[in-house]
């Protein structure tokens, strides 16, 4: 009998806690990437050079690893003296043509091939560039999986970049709490392992229209601008979420 009545009392004292966390509306949440990506190859080959390390900043656009392509670059060259050909003979069945010495007939058989020329050109072309992987986003390398030499399968993640110039806090919300958050609006938090606890300014930017089934909550994001980089993916947060 005791027991249940210990029991019953460590149930009331934590539903009175849940109250008042939701009546005070300090919620906590998670700081997550605003973008995390992982960089695939197009295609199969070796690692030729992996041009950054774990920890490295790295923009759009930026060459991040290299695969062999010396028969690719062969290909484009060979590509390229074929469409040179093909455009010599077509511009000569035209001149030809307009002297009436050629028939429509052969102008037309070199001006098609011409254009297959140029698209096995353009073709060659892409098999080259595929051979250069490029950062998709600006942002921080936070996984190399592919060292020089090592084979690579088509589609296989060689790297893994996240952006944390912004960030975003997250939140799982009580139905009551989310009918108090609007989209746009500007929000304190506050994150305890920063010195002095430090207060942020955060924007709702997502109000999840669905609910959980298990926990009936409502997820929210708040986007958060991070350019020191001081706010890092995983760190805990806190919202006062209570008033408008």
């Amino acid at each position: 009998m005791a027991r249940l009545f210990c029991s019953l009392r460590f149930f009331a004292f934590a539903m009175l806690l849940m109250v008042s966390v939701a009546e005070a509306g300090a919620v906590p949440g998670l700081i997550i990437p605003l973008h995390e990506v992982k960089v695939g190859t197009p295609v199969e080959g070796l690692v030729k050079e992996v041009l950054v390390s774990e920890g490295d900043s790295v923009e759009s656009g930026q060459v991040v690893v290299q695969l062999t392509d010396d028969l690719e670059k062969l290909d484009l060259e060979r590509a390229e003296k074929v469409l040179e050909k093909a455009k010599f003979d077509h511009e000569a069945a035209q001149k030809l043509l307009k002297e009436n010495i050629s028939t429509r007939e052969e102008a037309l058989r070199k001006s098609i091939e011409h254009d297959l020329a140029r698209i096995q050109r353009d073709a060659a072309r892409v098999r080259l560039e595929q051979k250069t992987l490029r950062a998709p986003l600006q942002g921080v390398v936070v996984n190399r999986g592919k060292e020089p030499g090592e084979a690579v399968q088509l589609h296989e993640v060689l790297l893994e970049i996240v952006h944390i110039r912004q960030v975003e806090a997250q939140f799982y919300l009580e139905p009551a709490q989310a009918l108090k958050v609007k989209k746009g609006e500007k929000r304190k938090l506050r994150v305890s392992s920063l010195p002095e606890s430090a207060e942020i300014l955060g924007e709702v930017v997502f109000l999840d229209p669905r609910m959980d089934a298990e926990s009936g909550l409502y997820r929210v994001k708040l986007r958060v601008d991070n350019a020191d980089l001081r706010l890092k993916a995983g760190m805990r947060v806190e919202a006062d979420l209570a008033q408008p």
